[in-house]
């Protein structure tokens, strides 16, 4: 390509001349784009700020072009004048900044199950906020669902209550998980019995469910106190 430019360029004398003016007053200067990094999820939200500013599609983009090339080439490709640019890019890179302030929300999907908790996000968001999962893949990332969710569709409070339903969800579902296997029963207990077991269930540092789990599973393999205790009932 590069071959094939220069030939263009020397064949068309007048076309040299022609380039330096359109790069004075179309092309930023490379300082302008520092801020700019190969941050899949900044890419995209710069590239759908360029969109909804200039109201260009850059979804089709040339295939050798991806994330920060990408982004610097439409912002180039940009037919108005360097002063608009310079603006507009400021202006995005403030809205960048502002709007990264909320991804505390997001570290709570970090460790190693992440991968379920985007799960129970990706479940959650299909019921609460339809319209963000149209034609979207479930994410497989944390940034794949801080994308998802840079949308404009739903706003820093939304998110936030979002992110509480998910964990929510995410803690009931870990507590069902544990309860397999088990079952809730109700039962009747003397004022003296209670008073026995939360005694032995503060002296343990355990709950009371666990204080009469092992209390059963001894008397069933040691089997020693019912029957003396049913002895004393008969013999008295």
């Amino acid at each position: 390509m590069r071959d094939r430019m220069a030939e263009v360029i020397i064949n068309q004398p007048g076309l040299k001349q022609s380039i330096e003016n359109q790069k004075s007053t179309n092309l930023l200067p490379e300082q302008s784009f520092q801020w700019i990094t190969n941050n899949k999820r900044q890419n995209a939200f710069i590239i759908r700020k360029l969109t909804e500013k200039n109201g260009t599609n850059y979804t089709n983009g040339p295939e050798n072009l991806a994330d920060r090339d990408l982004t610097i080439a439409a912002i180039d490709t940009w037919q108005t004048d360097n002063i608009q640019k310079s603006v507009t890019i400021n202006q995005i890179r403030s809205e960048w900044e502002t709007h990264t302030k909320s991804d505390d929300l997001f570290k709570w999907f970090d460790g190693p199950d992440e991968k379920e908790k985007l799960n129970t996000a990706w479940e959650i968001i299909k019921v609460k906020h339809s319209p963000l999962t149209y034609l979207q893949c479930q994410p497989q990332e944390k940034d794949d669902l801080i994308i998802l969710l840079d949308s404009p569709l739903i706003n820093t409070s939304d998110k936030a209550l979002l992110i509480n339903s998910i964990k929510k969800r995410w803690s009931q579902n870990k507590y069902r998980a544990k309860l397999t296997g088990k079952k809730q029963h109700n039962f009747i207990l003397s004022d003296k019995a209670i008073k026995r077991l939360d005694k032995l269930a503060d002296k343990h540092d355990l709950k009371r469910t666990q204080v009469l789990e092992i209390l059963l599973k001894l008397e069933e393999e040691k089997g020693i106190y019912i029957p003396e205790r049913l002895k004393q009932l008969i013999d008295s």
